[in-house]
């Protein structure tokens, strides 16, 4: 703990001194006179444009960083008391090949594009892009902590595109109000202007974002000469309509189940600027029925699976509130998880013999506001949501009565970041999770709540030391600190443990966790990182963040050699990665260690391919029983490998392959092949799918009453479909298809209980036994989600979609594609048919 503390206090004071700042490229921004007023039409025929001075200056980012770009590029940037204009020709001496492919808004594609990206607090952190291709579909996204992208942010803004004989052109208006800036006689905004050629997949930029570099929007140049001494309009509104019918069959002799149930709602989201730098965002009885349906998975492991947040309200501005505590291979959580708000209740109802019951799928979210924005030289952000509390509905006979599943919650986040000039920060985030609760939801702790600091210390422009402590303390009834002692994240009572003290009586539980690396984190050919960290027993998050495990000490490291600079022959970019790492539990037993080495090359014909292969020593799984004695596992190792095509063509086509083995029987062979079909440039056709065939000699069963831990052979096939269709009938108007049918069958054999977990032999940890019962299991899913979007005026939707739902299982184990397949689509359906009608507006 004093070393984590420590390492804290140097970051402080080391990034209190402020490095030098590299010499900018600068630009000024020309005032437009009042009576030379800009039609936006993508002509740049208007007067003003004449007098502009032109941005011309590009090089190259990709493929050869600081090389002249192969066609020239000229933007011009004026401005009015209420908006930012930016006008950029880019030149083709072959129009015919500029690539505009029309999709739905915010999506990518192989096209040309232009963006225009804006550092308006000027604080070398933070950036709002806007971007355009020649089809005029439209992009926009927020850039935080230098290098971060939330393509979630939305604004509205104007853009218009043309073609001609010199190649195309796009003229910009981006409303003040949608940026976030300081009012001043002589303000300076941060800016980078970037143009993408499709065919030649080249990038070219104003000024140089070197891919070597250690930041991304630290490298813009300056807009100068802008006086914005008024503030913009504060206030944006956009209230909402929605009407649903949900169907759904009966089923005979229960009277909860409607075949037939239509339901309607009121919301309204708002955003208000309480000073040019600060802005307050809510909703009201939010409705998210046009978000697509999470995939369907077979969990067979001891942890929780991890879904991404895809709701607008809390994707929109959502980096700001991240502190990572549980990185792999890219992938983090931490202290807050949006997922949580608005999550499936967890109380089950008690059923009478004979009763029924009726629950809602996910929890009501009241109302929910968030702050975001700077003071000063701190990025801040706050959150607060309402859950309501929900109830299931029991009938048995004529009687009918209600009982609460899941309580009236309230969450709440506060983020604050300190940040140098050097690109060197220091912040906290703390959360709250308080529930009131009766009887029934006293399983639940009543008050949880985290708090951590994280440190990120640049020295020189290529290394970074960097690091975070943070704490949790859990209070409730004994009943619901017993159930977080038990679950498989803490586990306190595993009969084995020498360090774990399980106490049934508990009413709190009270935790730490930190880690400290230090990374080069620049350079044209090696970069590296080298982590260690720590989770105490008792640290516990997931009320409102996320984390699989405690109770571990872990190691890591990581270094890449890279080759950006394309070769006379093959290649245009190269990497090699290698990495170590290694944890173990507070008894000391390792629960996992390995290294692994991969390489990935992109050829000249913009085709790509990767490989690598892990080696993992013999681990001990402390949760393999549940919560019993934990087991010595076998070593394996493990390949994979990828391939993907040049994107650009009307077909393209991707594979991923993964094959493991522990030379004892236990096997894994993955393959997963997409191919994309876009015979136009308004329609794209994809289909995915997913091949899974599991042989696991040691797959845990259950744990019986007479205190054996049983264990069994498994042979499970899993293969799922993922088909989609967009059809872009305007970039205001789209339709999206989404489509999986989903299969995995598990047969289960060769039963056998556990002798002795830590025999380093497998034939020492288990004896075969006799099993009287069933865990074979066909799990059949059918998931669909269609949504036709109408942006009928800039930031006012409608949406039209229809949502469909079917599942089915049964206690076999055998699978047959044909017969299985089949039967998905036999499965009882529910439907949600629903239209949402937004209108925004800034008054």
């Amino acid at each position: 703990m004093r070393i984590f503390v420590a390492f804290l206090f140097v970051c402080i004071a080391a990034a209190a001194v402020n490095a030098a700042v590299p010499t900018v490229a600068r630009v000024a921004a020309t005032p437009i006179p009042e009576a030379m007023a800009i039609r936006v039409d993508g002509e740049l025929n208007d007067a003003v444009w004449q007098t502009v001075p032109a941005i011309t200056e590009f090089q190259q980012r990709e493929p050869r960083e600081g090389a002249a770009p192969t066609f020239q590029t000229e933007a011009r940037v004026a401005y009015d008391a209420t908006a930012l204009y930016v006008a950029v020709q880019a030149f083709d001496p072959d129009p015919k090949k500029i690539v505009g492919i029309r999709t739905r808004r915010d999506e990518g594609s192989p096209s040309d594009w232009i963006s225009i990206l804006v550092d308006s607090f000027h604080d070398r952190r933070s950036a709002y892009e806007f971007a355009v291709n020649p089809a005029g579909v439209k992009q926009d996204s927020y850039w935080f902590n230098d290098t971060n992208n939330d393509q979630g942010w939305d604004a509205v803004w104007d853009v218009a595109v043309t073609r001609g004989e010199r190649g195309w052109r796009a003229e910009f208006r981006i409303p003040f109000s949608q940026l976030r800036y300081r009012p001043s006689e002589t303000s300076t905004f941060g800016l980078a202007i970037i143009r993408k050629v499709g065919r030649l997949n080249e990038t070219a930029t104003w000024p140089l974002l070197a891919k070597s570099a250690n930041g991304y929007v630290s490298s813009f140049g300056e807009l100068t000469g802008l006086h914005l001494d008024q503030s913009p309009k504060r206030l944006e509104v956009v209230p909402y309509v929605v009407g649903q019918v949900t169907t759904q069959p009966g089923e005979p002799g229960n009277s909860l189940i409607n075949a037939t149930d239509p339901d309607g709602s009121l919301g309204v989201d708002f955003k208000y600027a309480l000073k040019p730098s600060l802005t307050l965002t809510g909703t009201v009885n939010p409705d998210f029925g046009q978000v697509e349906a999470d995939p369907a998975v077979v969990n067979l492991s001891a942890f929780e699976t991890f879904f991404a947040e895809r709701r607008p309200f809390f994707v929109e501005g959502g980096g700001i509130f991240s502190f990572d505590v549980d990185c792999n291979d890219g992938s983090c959580s931490g202290l807050f998880y949006s997922r949580r708000i608005g999550r499936t209740p967890r109380g089950e109802p008690n059923v009478p013999d004979g009763g029924y019951s009726a629950s809602p799928t996910q929890t009501t979210i009241l109302g929910a506001a968030k702050l975001t924005g700077r003071i000063g030289n701190f990025s801040v952000g706050a959150l607060n949501a309402v859950t309501s509390d929900e109830d299931a509905v029991i009938a048995h006979g004529t009687l009918r009565t209600r009982q609460t599943i899941e309580p009236l919650t309230n969450y709440a986040v506060v983020r604050a970041r300190r940040e140098f000039a050097n690109q060197s920060s220091l912040g906290f985030l703390t959360t709250f999770t308080n529930r009131t609760l009766d009887e029934p939801t006293r399983f639940l702790p009543g008050g949880a709540y985290t708090g951590g600091l994280d440190a990120d210390w640049r020295f020189g422009p290529k290394y970074a030391l960097r690091g975070f402590l943070a704490g949790s303390s859990v209070h409730g009834d004994t009943q619901a600190i017993d159930e977080l002692q038990q679950n498989n994240v803490h586990s306190f009572q595993r009969p084995d443990s020498t360090s774990l003290t399980y106490d049934p009586s508990r009413t709190s539980m009270n935790g730490y966790a930190g880690s400290a690396s230090v990374s080069k984190i620049a350079g044209q050919r090696m970069v590296f990182s080298s982590n260690v960290s720590v989770r105490s027993p008792g640290f516990e998050i997931n009320d409102v963040g996320f984390l699989q495990r405690a109770d571990q000490r872990s190691m890591s490291n990581w270094m890449q050699i890279r080759y950006d600079k394309p070769s006379q022959k093959w290649l245009r970019s190269f990497r090699y990665n290698l990495n170590q790492w290694a944890g173990w539990n507070y008894d000391g037993d390792r629960v996992s260690s390995g290294i692994n080495v991969n390489a990935h090359a992109v050829f000249k014909n913009n085709w790509g391919t990767g490989a690598g292969g892990n080696l993992n020593p013999q681990p001990f799984d402390d949760r393999a029983t549940r919560g019993g004695p934990g087991v010595y596992g076998n070593a394996q190792r493990s390949i994979w490998a990828y391939l993907q095509s040049d994107q650009r063509p009307a077909v393209s086509v991707n594979i991923f392959t993964f094959n493991l083995t522990d030379g004892k029987g236990t096997t894994l062979h993955d393959i997963s092949p997409d191919v994309s079909y876009r015979p136009s440039s308004f329609l794209k056709m994809s289909a995915g799918v997913h091949l899974s065939l599991n042989h696991d000699e040691s797959q845990w069963v259950e744990s019986t009453d007479a205190g054996r831990y049983v264990f069994a052979r498994l042979h499970q096939q899993t293969v799922g479909v993922t088909t989609r269709l967009n059809y872009t009938v305007t970039p205001a108007l789209s339709i999206q298809l989404y489509a999986e049918p989903f299969v995995s069958a598990g047969d289960y054999s060769n039963f056998k209980e556990l002798v002795d977990g830590r025999s380093k032999s497998y034939e020492g940890r288990y004896r075969p036994t006799e099993y009287s019962g069933n865990p074979d299991f066909n799990y059949r899913s059918f998931r669909t989600t269609n949504v036709l979007r109408w942006e009928y005026k800039p930031g006012s939707t409608l949406f039209v979609v229809w949502q469909q739902g079917r599942e089915d299982s049964i206690d076999h184990g055998d699978f047959s594609f044909n017969r299985d397949f089949g039967a998905v689509f036999d499965a009882p359906a529910k439907n949600v048919f629903l239209v949402k009608w937004a209108y925004w507006f800034n008054p």
